[in-house]
């Protein structure tokens, strides 16, 4: 794991940090409207967070009943800490929660690749209802975008 990096279970970083690790990650997530984001965070029961000092670096956003099922929402880590064991720390925290859990989440269309890595097994049996509204467009468009907040990272 990443030396020096912190992880917290249950402590919702700061709206404005949240936003801008989601920029810089870049994972499209609809941080032009903070309420909205405040509101994914508040209907989630599993936040686990990694600092660098007071910056944060990695967030995981998710869901589980301890027992039997989870889903992992996001997995967000900084560019610059990405391939030190951020990633893998914030998901082995979530994997801990509970014995017999078994977590399942929808991988960004940059991530795919990563999960394999990790060791999740890739499903063919899932379904999905798109949401209306908010559409992140290209992820070229949305860095172009969000570049100013994904400086503040």
């Amino acid at each position: 794991m990443s030396a020096g990096i912190a992880y917290h279970r249950d402590r919702t970083p700061a709206l404005e940090a949240i936003r801008a690790l989601y920029a810089a990650a870049p994972l499209r997530r609809p941080i032009h409207d903070p309420d909205r984001i405040r509101r994914m965070f508040e209907g989630s029961n599993v936040v686990i967070s990694a600092y660098d000092g007071d910056r944060l670096v990695g967030l995981l956003r998710g869901w589980t009943d301890f027992a039997f099922d989870g889903y992992i929402c996001d997995l967000a880590v900084h560019p610059a800490h990405q391939k030190a064991g951020v990633g893998r720390g914030l998901l082995d925290r979530a994997l801990a929660l509970g014995e017999g859990v078994q977590w399942v989440l929808l991988a960004s269309p940059i991530a795919r690749d990563y999960y394999a890595h990790v060791g999740w097994e890739k499903v063919e049996n899932g379904w999905k209802l798109n949401r209306d509204g908010w559409n992140p467009g290209s992820m070229e468009e949305y860095q172009a975008q969000h570049a100013e907040l994904a400086a503040k990272a």
